[in-house]
């Protein structure tokens, strides 16, 4: 069945007629992008009033990327309302539809990834023609969704003073010892055991599988991609496995969540000066 025959399909708001906001304000609603990751498609707040209604989409509306090298093709259902930018076409569904189901073609589409590219991007009729299941497996309406915006409530826009006046560059080498990423290659992956296999990915905390192998790598460190998505670093609590193209960060010192959360975002920063053709090498 096409994508069409489920969905109305509506484009976004060009970023330059309206003015974002770097933070939540009274009367504002997100401003969604593309990305690649969920957590990444909110690109700052706008105010209600500059609105138009019909740019206004409910909460729990299915949207997904449609420009971009890295991010077209994602796709995802809003945990709050939002207005998209031009980059984000929202799919609204023809008939009466659960959340369950709405999550399910979302995954649906973004495994379509593989038609698109940033030369071909899945625009207009490209999207319309996607190819989505007619029948619903039973287990997509049974399955138990938690409540997924209760994080929300944690999410704060208190000002925190931070003094970095005393701050020194370093080397990553003074701080952590570095090692090659040891594991099964991922072809040989068959989804059992429960040891956590770690890739060159952008998504799922590098997360990509799981092995019958027993961990390489212990927790409490942090895997940075030398290969693929150059630059992301992801903190691995639990013991795992990955691929060569991950540098696995050792710590010196006493790492916990916290510190391994701040120096994934320091690596990160890092990003710009790398790319496929200029990987992270020793």
């Amino acid at each position: 069945m096409r994508l069409d025959e489920l969905f109305d399909v509506s484009n976004g708001v060009v970023s330059s007629c309206l003015k974002i906001l770097e933070r939540h304000e009274t009367g504002t609603i997100p401003f969604i992008r593309l990305a690649s990751t969920q957590r990444r498609t909110v690109a700052g707040w706008v105010k209600r009033d500059s609105l138009n209604a019909e740019n206004i989409y409910p909460k729990e509306s299915l949207f997904v990327s449609t420009n971009g090298e890295g991010s077209h093709s994602y796709s995802y259902v809003s945990p709050f309302e939002f207005v998209p930018n031009s980059d984000v076409a929202v799919l609204t569904p023809k008939r009466e539809m659960s959340l369950q189901e709405k999550i399910y073609f979302a995954r649906c589409i973004t495994m379509n990834r593989y038609r698109f590219s940033y030369g071909r991007k899945p625009k207009g009729e490209r999207l319309k023609r996607i190819e989505l299941p007619e029948i619903i497996p039973v287990w997509v309406n049974s399955t138990d969704i938690q409540d997924y915006t209760s994080h929300l409530d944690s999410v704060t826009n208190e000002k925190i003073a931070l003094d970095t006046s005393q701050w020194q560059p370093f080397e990553f080498q003074s701080l952590f010892e570095i090692e090659r990423g040891r594991g099964p290659r991922r072809k040989d992956l068959d989804s059992s055991g429960s040891t956590p296999f770690v890739s060159s990915s952008d998504s799922h905390n590098g997360v990509t599988g799981i092995t019958s192998t027993p961990a390489c790598h212990k927790g409490n460190t942090i895997g940075v991609n030398r290969n693929g998505s150059v630059g992301e670093a992801f903190y691995q609590s639990l013991p795992f496995c990955s691929t060569e193209d991950i540098h696995i960060f050792n710590a010196k010192f006493p790492l916990n969540p916290y510190l391994g959360l701040f120096f994934t975002t320091l690596i990160r920063r890092e990003k710009y000066r790398f790319s496929y053709g200029r990987k992270w090498g020793n």
